[in-house]
């Protein structure tokens, strides 16, 4: 019953779809979640942008812009409301999934013209907690989706259309700017271009002129600002490969394993069954070949987290769909669907209450830290994220592994300037310093050291 009623192609499906998935993740928001560690640092970077300071020569972090300059809209309009921001996220998945089944139904991309794909869509992108995250990937993948539609336009028209290859790496450019390992999708959208279309040098040039475009601009806004060092060093030579992954590989695959075995059927239905067109099947090709980019991504970046392999729902919801689509028998078809479903939404609600002990969440969270202050500006020079739980960034010195170069070479002459102005406009009324980093500093102004008595590790200001 409910795949026969996606099947029918009336847009009014995707109001139903909409409740459906409302009804799916209410539990997450009903009993959400504690705050992950990276939502605590996008409510910190919100917050320290908001306060005036300038990002990259500021404010010290190798966050990428977009992502960073969202997190002070988030903050401006949110504060730390995670409802709020959970709610902003749930929209935008909805959004996506709804985009890409008209991008399947504009482009004749499946036998039949259904959003089935858009509720699939959905359901993949809750299973975990974390999918509703109003995280950098989460909007980086709404913009790979703009391109996605490009890229099957130039496939489908083999013509000349400038603005459709610009527009292509136009967007994939944006995405970087959000997520900086996404520019994996770059090489790999040339690789698809060059095997279904005549891609010419000029045609090349213009895809990576268009993806170059939105970081040649951020630079000549720096550059004539004086900043361009401090982009290029906290943002391009920051940028963290192969970085630690926040949830195992065992634990994302025992936490995929229904869309997993659901992909691998897909793929021996479709190899079997399918009676596509050359176009179709081109597509079909195309999104394979998009999924192994995806998990190129994360491969080569790292981090792993649920929420960080958004980029496999659209390949995902494609395949499934597909599968469910070609199977003859009406209550075999209705049994995957909702097997697929009911599965996933299964698995992930067990995981959240930690039912699944191959699972574990806990790298995903901070370290509390009974000692802190409430409502303080402060400054931690280190990676102990849990004092700002219930305090602000005073200075802008936000990523230690960039601050860290500053106070342990007090040597150089600017470093001591940048750090001594940055005390003068926001001094901190505690700073935790467990590397014992601060004698160098005080060492070289001395005037700071009179404000500030010790007490164990840590400084307060008198």
């Amino acid at each position: 019953m409910l795949l026969r009623f996606f099947r029918i192609n009336d847009p009014y499906r995707l109001l139903a779809i909409f409740i459906l998935l409302i009804l799916i993740g209410l539990g997450f928001f009903v009993d959400p979640a504690a705050t992950t560690l990276s939502e605590l640092k996008a409510m910190v970077l919100g917050e320290v942008l908001n306060s005036g300071k300038s990002l990259y020569t500021e404010v010290h972090t190798s966050v990428p812009p977009l992502a960073a300059w969202f997190y002070g809209w988030e903050e401006w309009l949110f504060g730390r409301s995670l409802t709020a921001r959970h709610i902003v996220a749930f929209v935008l998945i909805f959004f996506q999934g709804a985009y890409f089944a008209i991008l399947l139904i504009s482009n004749k991309a499946q036998s039949e013209s259904t959003y089935l794909p858009a509720f699939l869509f959905g359901v993949v992108c809750f299973f975990s907690f974390d999918m509703l995250m109003l995280s950098p990937e989460l909007f980086a993948s709404s913009l790979l989706l703009l391109a996605l539609n490009n890229l099957f336009k130039e496939v489908e028209f083999r013509v000349q259309r400038d603005d459709t290859l610009l527009l292509l790496g136009f967007f994939l450019g944006l995405a970087t700017l959000f997520v900086f390992t996404y520019i994996v999708f770059l090489p790999g959208t040339i690789i698809i271009l060059a095997i279904f279309t005549r891609l010419s040098i000029r045609k090349a040039l213009l895809l990576i002129f268009g993806f170059a475009l939105p970081h040649l601009l951020i630079m000549v806004a720096y550059y004539f600002n004086g900043n361009l060092e401090f982009l290029w060093s906290n943002y391009y030579a920051s940028v963290a490969w192969f970085a630690e992954n926040r949830l195992s590989l065992s634990a994302m695959l025992y936490l995929s394993a229904i869309p997993i075995a659901y992909f691998l059927f897909s793929l021996v239905m479709l190899n079997r069954e399918a009676r596509l067109t050359k176009y179709q099947s081109q597509l079909l090709q195309i999104m394979f070949l998009w999924l192994l980019i995806a998990i190129v991504e994360i491969i080569v970046a790292g981090k792993m987290a649920p929420h960080r392999v958004i980029t496999y729902a659209p390949p995902l919801a494609y395949f499934v769909s597909h599968c469910i689509l070609l199977v003859r028998r009406k209550w075999l078809a209705e049994l995957l669907l909702w097997g697929f479903a009911g599965g996933i939404v299964t698995v992930a609600y067990l995981a959240r209450y930690d039912k699944l002990s191959k699972i574990d969440y806990s790298n995903m969270f901070f370290s509390k830290v009974s000692a802190a202050p409430v409502n303080k500006r402060i400054l931690v020079l280190d990676e102990q994220w849990g004092y700002f739980e219930n305090n602000k960034l005073a200075t802008g010195f936000y990523d230690w592994k960039i601050a860290q170069h500053y106070f342990n070479e007090t040597d150089y002459f600017q470093n001591v300037v940048l750090i001594d102005k940055a005390f003068e406009q926001d001094l901190p009324a505690l700073i935790v310093d467990p590397h014992n980093v601060m004698a160098g500093v005080f060492k070289r102004i001395p005037k700071l050291q009179h404000q500030y008595s010790k007490q164990g590790t840590n400084y307060i200001i008198k």
